[in-house]
């Protein structure tokens, strides 16, 4: 609670120097009113935030705190490209244009980070495998979608249509498929959109952390009742030649090591291993798993967070071959408490997995 204090008066001198900058008050009293009015508001959204810590309230001051650091990466961005546009153009500068510019720039991190957030892509990735294989098998991977209030019905049906558009043999959910209840699911009939997410080989999830907040059951019923079959230390054979193995989330428990879950499955043929978080690289690479698929880093999502994760991470975001397993994190379709994204973007994976020997 203590960071969160310390971070939010941070805050609030920072907007209180870059507000004084643009709105230039030329009495004092304006300038007591700006500086106070600053702190009032900062410190009403964090006391409101803290009143429901890590609910919906503090999803709301959470929201607040990276618009204004939005503010700082304007002004850092408008205190270094104006003098270079002044050299360039020769010209001296012109306080009431830089003010445009430093408007425009923040309008632009904003509008740059909601995009992102709300558009996504499509990356590939083609893994060999040497057990034998008849054909190829494609897979759609899927992550942190965060059905909530932020994201929903119109979120899902981008996503079915860009899922029909890939024709994928399977589709797989690596967990966090509702942000934390079924409150908003349940409110706004999700479930006829989520029932039309369909492959001929069938969908598949596991459930994160976000699932394990009081409505697992519920979250794991919906999903099953919208067509989705919920692994949870489960194996499945895909079209009699590959192995799915679904795991629960780190915070379970009860849950099975990857060793034990190998038990219920041939390793002579390919495996494909599904779980939340990326957390267990170390026991997965030492195992006859051929693909390990997996989310919840949400690849840092907005920017610093996007480079310390790389650092204090194996793999933050992306793909890494580890001895004989392809490792494979997604930043995720969805955003979880704030709709942002600034260093990523929203996305699913279509992965092809074929065998050397075919």
């Amino acid at each position: 609670m203590w960071y969160f204090i310390v971070f939010t008066q941070s805050l609030a001198i920072m907007t209180s120097i870059l507000l004084w900058w643009f709105i230039k008050p030329n009495r004092q009293s304006r300038k007591i009113i700006l500086v106070i009015s600053v702190f009032i508001i900062n410190n009403a959204f964090l006391i409101y935030g803290l009143s429901d810590f890590w609910g919906e309230r503090f999803n709301v001051y959470l929201v607040i705190s990276i618009l204004q650091g939005f503010m700082f990466y304007a002004g850092i961005a408008t205190a270094v490209l104006s003098p270079l546009f002044n050299k360039l153009l020769r010209c001296r500068p012109r306080p009431k244009l830089l003010r445009v510019f430093a408007l425009t720039a923040y309008v632009s991190i904003v509008s740059l980070a909601v995009f992102n957030a709300y558009s996504p892509v499509v990356h590939r990735l083609t893994v060999t495998t040497d057990k034998p294989l008849n054909k190829p098998m494609s897979i759609a991977l899927v992550s942190d979608t965060h059905w909530g209030r932020w994201f929903g019905n119109h979120q899902i049906d981008k996503l079915v249509d860009l899922v029909d558009e890939q024709h994928p043999d399977v589709v797989v959910i690596a967990g966090d498929i509702m942000h934390d209840t079924t409150i908003a699911y349940d409110n706004t009939n999700m479930h006829k959109h989520l029932s039309k997410l369909k492959a001929p080989l069938g969908v598949y999830a596991t459930l994160g952390n976000h699932d394990y907040r009081g409505y697992d059951e519920a979250i794991a019923q919906a999903v099953e009742a919208a067509g989705i079959q919920a692994l949870d230390n489960e194996s499945v054979l895909l079209d009699d030649s590959v192995w799915l193995v679904g795991r629960s989330d780190d915070v379970d428990q009860t849950r099975l090591s990857a060793e034990e879950l190998l038990t219920q499955v041939d390793t002579n043929k390919p495996v494909v291993f599904l779980e939340h978080r990326p957390s267990m690289m170390d026991e997965i690479k030492a195992l006859p798993v051929d693909l390990h698929l997996s989310g919840h880093t949400h690849g840092g999502q907005i920017f610093p967070l996007t480079m310390l994760m790389n650092w204090l991470k194996p793999l933050n975001y992306g793909t890494k071959t580890i001895e004989d397993t392809q490792f494979l994190v997604t930043s995720g379709y969805g955003f979880g408490a704030v709709p942002f994204r600034l260093g990523t973007r929203s996305e699913i994976w279509m992965i092809t997995l074929q065998s050397a020997t075919s």
